[in-house]
């Protein structure tokens, strides 16, 4: 979550950092060296998304003879060099987050694949969830306590192909509850705390799953 932060607060700096010395740059630059309102570019390059920059110095800069003020020059191929590292930040966070997104927002549904008819709660120590149809995975990270992990109950009825998958640290633990399947699952290897919950999923049909955690 830091390094997203990091990278995502050092590439904003970097962006509006570039985007506003490039701006002044080409202002005071078209002052001197094209024949058009400097505004007018400045405007150009601003909503042109990179177009605008290309096109000022193809066209803009029709006084070829007058030296360039190199106002601002400095400052913009500083911050260019600060972008490469500001996005390589930026994007390293953003796939460590999207690795641990449910550690950080552990009540959020996190799933992939698809699904036809799908309904699904979150709540009072409860999991409910149902789909006509499903093929991928849905997942939550409950918070346990000893008493919880005891009292861990799953309620399913499905057809095949579905497996309820169980993560905490180095230890995982796979249960294929296909069919009819109700009773308490055996947690006590696991230890107190965040546990990671997946319902995987291979062409099932007509999905139901219960599952709860407080007597």
């Amino acid at each position: 979550m830091t390094l997203f932060i990091v990278g995502l607060v050092l590439f904003i700096f970097t962006i509006f950092g570039f985007t506003i010395s490039l701006l002044l740059w080409v202002y005071e630059d078209a002052k001197v060296k094209s024949e058009h309102p400097p505004a007018l570019w400045v405007i150009l390059v601003f909503f042109s998304s990179g177009i605008g920059i290309i096109l000022y110095f193809i066209i803009g800069r029709t006084k070829k003879e007058v030296p360039p003020p190199g106002t601002h020059r400095g400052k913009v191929v500083a911050l260019l060099i600060l972008l490469i590292p500001a996005i390589a930040l930026f994007v390293v966070g953003t796939v460590n987050f999207a690795r641990n997104a449910d550690n950080f927002f552990p009540n959020a549904s996190m799933s992939s694949g698809s699904f036809t008819s799908r309904s699904e709660s979150f709540r009072n120590s409860q999991w409910t969830f149902s789909a006509r149809s499903a093929n991928g995975w849905t997942r939550r990270s409950p918070n346990l306590s000893a008493e919880e992990l005891l009292a861990f109950h799953v309620s399913s009825s499905s057809g095949d192909g579905v497996t309820l998958l169980l993560e905490q640290g180095e230890h995982s633990e796979a249960i294929d509850i296909s069919g009819n399947f109700h009773g308490y699952v055996d947690l006590r290897r696991f230890e107190p705390g965040r546990i990671r919950v997946t319902l995987q999923f291979d062409q099932a049909r007509d999905v139901h799953v219960t599952m709860r955690w407080r007597t």
